[in-house]
């Protein structure tokens, strides 16, 4: 593609080289081809202006920057490269976005589930349909090669091209704060964007909590989507909800959810069990009769997010309910497995004060023997929901586990103290930084009617210590557990 092609619709200080030929983007140096432009990204720990030499040694054609560099190649320069990379990015692969529908999910928690949801509900009402999240990207089945919640630009586009060329009608992603905070979604509107909630995660970053939830609060506009869905019985979402109907903007409307707060779609009679959950889904005054396998009253949460998006966009009642219906499982939350003891195990990626509480609060409903909460808390993070998270445990699970989860370049043991800051002394709790080990002395332990919820690693298949992924699996672990147990024939002890 000519420069001049790639470089449409965006203000340059410089009218360089515009009939160069250029065969691909780059915004790591270290990856550059011959032939590709380098945009200079100025980063949270690194400034991509200081390796553009090593791109053009390594033989890029063009560098983009925000400042003239002196380099032996033509330079364009931007005002600001964050928001030009999405629009070049764009042109570069022939803007795909603009061949299917676009949904986009934002929120603390419930990202994952909710897309997956509505997935399903769209392949039920015959659409053929991407996906892009923690979980990777996928087309129906296959997936794609993708590292991050929200792809990077370049990486984004390239997604969107190969969704475009492949037939997709309907593309479901999560956007995270991170990603509307460095403008990844710049020039990228989608027809419906959802807020779950927002509550407190990603302190590290964004400083504080207004700071995190007015970014995430953010993507509910004009500006990234046509239609909203918000939660009612969120803080930030009620507030989004009543701006809107104080100033309502001709073509942008908002559509609320929730079982507590008024709002424009909401569920009744809601029965939880271990085998799932059961309800009446009211979507604009049409009842929907929902038996679900997934458990929990902040999947019922998910689905009116799904069901709403759903509606908006004008999809059957009828593929909705089945959707709903026919869910099964998505990896790494909130999966259930039943030991032959009788007791039950469930993995869930709470990893968030919020997310421990919801996870806690819902299997507490259907426990008929003894909670044990087993976690940790990833390193090199927001310090502050470590105590948080250590005091929702004691109040919510009989027994604490304490372990690690992704300490990174912490001590495990360093950041166990500061989860027990936050336990009271008359609860019972056991410190094992061995997160398998943890695991086992757990199962050692399940009686009959006792539930274990293991939180904070879902389905992820690493550990993260000293800066190195370490393949680990928690449905593993379990399994190769029980499977020591039963063939020792040991005698479960109690908690």
């Amino acid at each position: 593609m000519q420069v001049k092609e790639l470089l449409n619709g965006i203000k340059t200080e410089s009218e360089l080289a515009q009939n160069l030929d250029i065969t691909g983007l780059c915004i790591d140096s270290r990856k550059v081809k011959t032939g590709d432009a380098y945009i200079c990204l100025n980063g949270t720990v690194v400034d991509g202006h200081d390796y553009a030499a090593e791109a053009v040694r390594k033989g890029a054609s063009l560098v983009v920057s925000e400042r003239p560099l002196n380099i032996e190649v033509p330079n364009v320069v931007v005002a600001d490269t964050r928001e030009a990379v999405g629009e070049i990015a764009s042109n570069f692969y022939h803007h795909p976005r603009n061949r299917f529908k676009l949904i986009g999910i934002t929120g603390t928690n419930g990202k994952t589930t909710t897309t997956y949801m509505i997935k399903n509900i769209l392949e039920c009402a015959g659409e053929k349909v991407g996906l892009i999240g923690t979980l990777g990207a996928m087309i129906g089945e296959e997936h794609l090669d993708s590292h991050l919640t929200t792809p990077d630009p370049i990486e984004l586009h390239e997604i969107f091209y190969k969704m475009a060329k492949a037939g997709v009608d309907t593309v479901v992603m999560e956007v995270s704060a991170h990603a509307i905070a460095l403008k990844k979604m710049k020039g990228v509107v989608c027809d419906v964007g959802v807020l779950t909630n927002v509550t407190q995660d990603h302190l590290d970053f964004f400083g504080s909590f207004e700071n995190y939830a007015n970014t995430k609060s953010r993507f509910i506009k004009p500006d990234f989507c046509k239609i909203g869905i918000v939660n009612a019985d969120d803080k930030v979402g009620e507030r989004l909800v009543i701006v809107s109907e104080n100033c309502k903007r001709k073509n942008y409307k908002i559509v609320s959810y929730g079982l507590k707060n008024p709002a424009d779609n909401f569920a009744t009679s809601i029965k939880y069990d271990m085998n799932g959950t059961h309800y009446f889904l009211n979507l604009n005054d049409n009842l929907l009769c929902i038996n679900t396998r997934l458990i929990g009253e902040f999947n019922v949460y998910n689905a009116l997010a799904a069901a709403s998006t759903a509606y908006a966009l004008g999809v059957d009642l009828g593929a909705i309910k089945l959707g709903l219906n026919s869910m099964d499982f998505v990896p790494g939350r909130i999966n259930v497995i039943k030991l032959k003891n009788g007791a039950s195990v469930v993995i869930d990626y709470a990893h968030t004060p919020d997310g421990l509480e919801n996870i806690l609060r819902s299997v507490r409903q259907i426990t008929t023997g003894k909670l044990i909460s087993v976690f940790g808390c990833g390193g090199n993070r927001d310090r502050g929901k470590r105590p948080v998270m250590g005091e929702i445990s004691a109040k919510l699970a009989d027994f604490t586990v304490l372990t690690s989860d992704n300490p990174r370049l912490e001590p495990s043991e360093d950041i166990i103290a500061d989860i027990e800051a936050g336990i009271p002394k008359s609860h019972e709790y056991i410190s094992i930084p061995d997160r398998a080990e943890a695991i086992r002395h757990t199962l050692a332990h399940l009686k009959k009617g006792d539930v274990a919820v293991i939180a904070g690693k879902g389905a992820e298949d690493y550990l993260d210590i000293g800066g190195k992924k370490i393949p680990y699996s928690d449905y593993d672990t379990v399994r190769e557990a029980e499977s020591k147990i039963l063939k020792q024939g040991e005698q479960c002890k109690q908690f």
